[in-house]
């Protein structure tokens, strides 16, 4: 599988270079020299296969030689993930991103460990975006700043379904997603569990809660077990 650069767009022109970053990376960290295949997607939906031509300490340079258009999923798949500790903050997003999710929205729970601060939004950007690449997508997921639960709350009413994770059970995913659904949210609690008030604000609001079974996920993980039976349910895989 050919590696995958991001561009900021991928233009009618028979030549691209990629940008500063991509480049360097190219360059020191893959080494790819002239002649070689390279992917690059502008991380919406447009893709298109380069042959380089040109590479210097700064440059790479390519002749397009395919391009092609991938519709976005046909499910708005929306993850709101609780903060995570510091260590797994990464894994989280890099393994969201894996998954399928569309967008990401921070949660702010009243008992997540992880803190949010003015530099989270950049931080969470860059690793979809690194996960993006890693994973071949040609859809950089959306990742929006961190909200409180009453902005969850103010969001359910605007989805399809509203499934709410929890460790101590509730209903089957596959009982109560609708197959019509098209904009999906699963709400993710930290590793201390989902605070009960929380969880009647939330479940009031119209989320529905639902189990993963009788192992219990670390919450960094969850999202990705959640993606992948949401998907397979609305017949997505």
């Amino acid at each position: 599988m050919l590696p995958l650069f991001i561009v900021d767009s991928i233009s009618d022109s028979k030549s691209i270079s990629l940008p500063d970053d991509e480049a360097r990376h190219a360059i020191t960290s893959l080494r790819i020299k002239v002649g070689e295949r390279i992917a690059v997607t502008d991380g919406f939906g447009n893709h298109a296969e380069v042959r380089i031509d040109e590479v210097t300490k700064r440059v790479v340079r390519g002749e397009i030689l395919t391009r092609s258009v991938e519709a976005p999923s046909p499910v708005d798949l929306i993850v709101i993930q609780a903060l995570t500790k510091g260590d797994r903050a990464r894994e989280t997003i890099e393994l969201l991103t894996e998954g399928g999710v569309t967008s990401i929205i921070p949660w702010s729970a009243s008992r997540s460990i992880g803190k949010w601060n003015g530099e989270m939004l950049q931080r969470w950007q860059t690793w979809g975006r690194e996960a993006t690449k890693q994973s071949r997508r040609n859809w950089i997921p959306r990742i929006s700043d961190c909200v409180t639960t009453k902005e969850i709350i103010e969001l359910i009413p605007g989805v399809d379904s509203a499934l709410l994770f929890h460790e101590a059970g509730g209903k089957r995913i596959v009982d109560v997603l609708p197959k019509s659904a098209k904009r999906v949210v699963m709400i993710i609690g930290p590793e201390g569990g989902i605070d009960e008030s929380e969880l009647e604000l939330l479940m009031s609001a119209g989320a529905v809660q639902v189990t993963m079974g009788t192992p219990v996920l670390r919450a960094a993980h969850a999202g990705l077990a959640a993606l992948a039976a949401t998907q397979t349910i609305l017949e997505l895989w």
